[in-house]
């Protein structure tokens, strides 16, 4: 529409320069010294003007100049997306992994990561992906032996009802069994806890990554349907 109108204009003045050249040279007999100093004026004034806007056209409209503007477009969001690709838990860093969901919550145990710390957990199709500050960490799917989420009174239970106690926990839900079992005694608040609990195998021994994620709606969206860990190779152990 912009490059319609500036057409548009640039031939509006064109035919009036004509116009008034033409006019001046039927009536060239009536005019006298000034009037053709006059008119004189306003043909240049008219014809600079012309020339400006047919250059400013084609700075605008050449095929130079479309492509040099896009680029800078592009660059401009490749710019924007690397800054906004840096923010933990941005929709553009979800874009960056491929991930479809993104959830902020405490890790509990196992990660490299300091216990009760924010984190960022990512769902991709392949993969989880842990992150907080300069950590990022990737768990492989095809590892995933299961994933579940567990309230605090239900973990409490199952390490109660075991003989065996905090050795039963830990290797029940790993640490997490004994971290919850553990502290039972001093808890003092009625809330209830939620875990989300990825459990994967590493050098053939059962592992436990815990994430504290009471106040995560989102946290139930990480499931074993998602992943279909169905089609995960089948594993057999001698009891």
């Amino acid at each position: 529409m912009k490059k319609f109108l500036h057409l548009m204009i640039i031939a509006l003045v064109g035919l009036y320069f004509i116009y008034s050249l033409t006019s001046t040279f039927l009536n060239i007999k009536g005019y006298n010294g000034a009037d053709f100093i006059v008119l004189a004026i306003i043909l240049v004034i008219v014809a600079l003007f012309e020339g400006f806007l047919i250059l400013l056209y084609r700075r605008t409209y050449s095929t130079e100049a479309v492509e040099a503007r896009k680029q800078r477009e592009a660059n401009r969001k490749r710019e924007k997306f690397d800054a906004e690709s840096k923010v933990l838990g941005s929709r553009v860093r979800q874009q960056l992994f491929n991930a479809d969901l993104s959830i902020k919550v405490k890790h509990t145990a196992v990660l490299p990561i300091a216990e009760g710390a924010e984190i960022f957990v990512y769902r991709c199709t392949d993969r989880v992906i842990f992150e907080r500050a300069q950590d990022t960490i990737e768990l492989d799917i095809n590892k995933v032996t299961d994933i579940l989420i567990e309230t605090d009174v239900e973990i409490q239970k199952s390490w109660v009802s075991s003989a065996r106690g905090a050795i039963a926990g830990d290797n029940l839900f790993g640490s997490l069994g004994a971290i919850i079992g553990g502290r039972a005694k001093e808890k003092t608040s009625t809330v209830i806890e939620k875990y989300l609990i990825f459990a994967y195998e590493k050098n053939d021994e059962q592992k436990y990554i815990s994430l504290e994620v009471t106040n995560e709606p989102n946290a139930n969206l990480f499931n074993s349907n998602y992943y279909n860990l169905s089609n995960n190779e089948r594993r057999f152990t001698s009891l």
